[in-house]
C-alpha cells in the first residue's frame, strides 16, 4: 500500500508563516478586546433596544474564539517544525470554512441557481424576447418566409375586447372567470390542505394508505379521472345523491334568509360545486405540509405543554407559525399549477391554427403578465406574515 509523501514548509517559509499567524492572532484579540467592551458599555446603559447588538456582537466575539483556537493550534505546528503543506483543495476549504455561515447560504444558493440562469439566458430570454417583439406585430407566413409589420397594440385591443372563439368563448370573459374561480380555489385548497396533513402527521392505522390515495390524482391523469367519475361512473353517484343536493339548496336558501350575504353564499356553493376539483388539486400541497409539519422541533412543543398551552394554541402558535414558508411555496405552486389547465390555452392554440403568430404571442405574454401579477401579489400578501425560525435579524 503506498502512502502519500508529506511536504512540510522549510525554515523561511515557516518564519514567513510565523508572522502571518502571529497578525492574525493580534487582530483576534483586538477585535475581541473591543467587542467586549462595546458590551459591557450596552448591558451597563440596560436598554432594549440594544439586545440586538450584544447579541450581535457575542457571536462577533465566539467567532473570533474559534479563529483563535485554529491559529494557536497552527502556531504549535509552527514552533514543532511540523507544519505540512496544505494542497490547493484543503486551503479552499479552510478558507470557506472561514466565511459566515449566512454568506455560505448566500454563495451555496447564487451556484445551485446558476444552472437555472444559464437555462434562462440560453433559451428562456431570446424566445421570450422575440414573444414580446411579435406582440405588437402583424407575423404571418409566406412562401419567402415569415412577414412581419409593426401594428402597436392593436392585438392586446383585439384580444382583451372582441376575441372570440367557438362562436361564444371571449377571451376576457374566460380570464375573468378563471381568475375569480383561482381566488376562491387558492385559500381553500391551501387551508383543506394543511388541516387533512395535520390529520395524516399523527401516525394510525393506514396512515400511509391514506397518504398514497390523495397522491393518486398527482400521478394519473386528473382530466382522466375527472372525465371517468362525472361522464361514466358519477353519473349513478348523481343519481343516489339527489336527495343530498337538495338538502345542500334548501340549507341555503336557509342561511340566505337569515341574512347572510348572497355573494358569500355564491362562493362558497361555488366552492362545494368543484370540492372534488379541490381535493384532486391539494396532492402536492398535502405532502408539503406533511415534511414542513413534520420539521417542527418537539422542543417547542413540550415548552408550551409546560406553560400549560392547549392544543389549539399550539395549533395556531407552532404549527401554523413554522409552516409560513411552506404555506407560501404551496401558495406560488398553487397559483402556476393552475394556470397550467387555464381556459388560455384553447385561444392560443386557436390562435395558431390561424397563422396569427402575433396574436398567438400577445395571449402568451398576456398569460405570463397575469401569472406574475399574481404570483407577486400572493408574495406581498404573505411576506409580512412569514417567520423564519433560524432569521436573526
Amino acid at each position: 500500500m503506498k502512502h502519500l509523501k508529506q511536504e512540510f514548509y522549510d525554515t523561511k517559509a515557516l518564519q514567513k508563516e510565523r508572522l502571518k499567524v502571529e497578525k492574525r492572532i493580534q487582530k483576534c484579540v483586538l477585535q475581541n478586546s473591543i467587542y467586549d467592551l462595546k458590551i459591557q458599555q450596552w448591558m451597563s446603559q440596560n436598554e432594549q433596544n440594544h439586545i440586538r447588538k450584544i447579541v450581535k456582537y457575542a457571536d462577533f466575539v465566539q467567532k473570533n474564539k474559534i479563529k483563535l483556537s485554529r491559529l494557536e493550534a497552527r502556531m504549535k505546528l509552527i514552533d514543532s517544525q511540523s507544519l505540512e503543506k496544505e494542497s490547493l483543495h484543503n486551503r479552499f476549504r479552510l478558507w470557506f470554512s472561514n466565511i459566515p455561515y449566512q454568506k455560505q447560504k448566500y454563495i451555496w444558493g447564487v451556484i445551485f441557481t446558476i444552472p437555472w440562469m444559464v437555462g434562462m439566458a440560453l433559451f428562456f430570454l431570446p424566445s421570450f424576447i422575440q414573444s414580446i417583439w411579435w406582440s405588437f406585430n402583424r407575423v404571418a407566413p409566406t412562401s419567402n418566409g415569415l412577414t412581419i409589420t409593426f401594428n402597436g397594440i392593436s392585438n392586446y385591443i383585439e384580444l382583451f375586447r372582441n376575441y372570440v372563439i367557438d362562436g361564444n368563448n371571449v377571451f376576457s370573459v374566460q380570464l375573468y372567470l378563471f381568475v375569480q374561480n383561482l381566488v376562491i380555489d387558492l385559500p381553500i385548497i391551501l387551508i383543506f390542505s394543511i388541516l387533512i396533513a395535520t390529520f395524516l402527521n399523527k401516525p394510525f392505522k393506514g396512515h400511509k394508505l391514506i397518504k398514497a390515495i390523495f397522491f393518486i390524482p398527482v400521478i394519473y391523469n386528473f382530466t382522466l379521472i375527472s372525465d371517468t367519475l362525472s361522464k361514466g361512473f358519477g353519473q349513478y353517484i348523481d343519481a343516489s345523491t339527489g336527495a343530498d343536493q337538495m338538502f345542500v339548496q334548501q340549507l341555503a336558501g336557509f342561511f340566505m334568509d337569515i341574512g347572510i350575504g348572497t355573494s358569500l353564499m355564491a362562493i362558497v356553493l361555488n366552492a362545494v360545486e368543484r370540492i372534488f376539483m379541490i381535493v384532486n388539486l391539494s396532492g402536492i400541497q398535502i405532502l408539503i405540509f406533511i415534511a414542513a409539519i413534520q420539521s417542527i422541533p418537539n422542543q417547542l412543543y413540550e415548552a408550551a405543554k409546560m406553560e400549560g398551552a392547549t392544543k389549539y394554541e399550539m395549533f395556531w402558535k407552532i404549527t401554523i407559525a413554522m409552516i409560513t414558508p411552506l404555506i407560501l411555496t404551496a401558495a406560488v405552486f398553487t397559483v402556476v399549477d393552475s394556470f397550467t389547465r387555464a381556459p388560455i390555452y384553447r385561444f392560443l392554440d386557436y390562435a395558431m391554427t390561424q397563422n396569427r403568430y402575433g396574436l398567438a404571442a400577445t395571449i402568451s405574454v398576456s398569460y405570463f403578465a397575469i401569472n406574475v401579477a399574481i404570483i407577486g401579489l400572493v408574495f406581498l400578501t404573505m411576506k409580512g406574515r412569514v417567520f423564519y425560525y433560524d432569521d436573526r435579524k
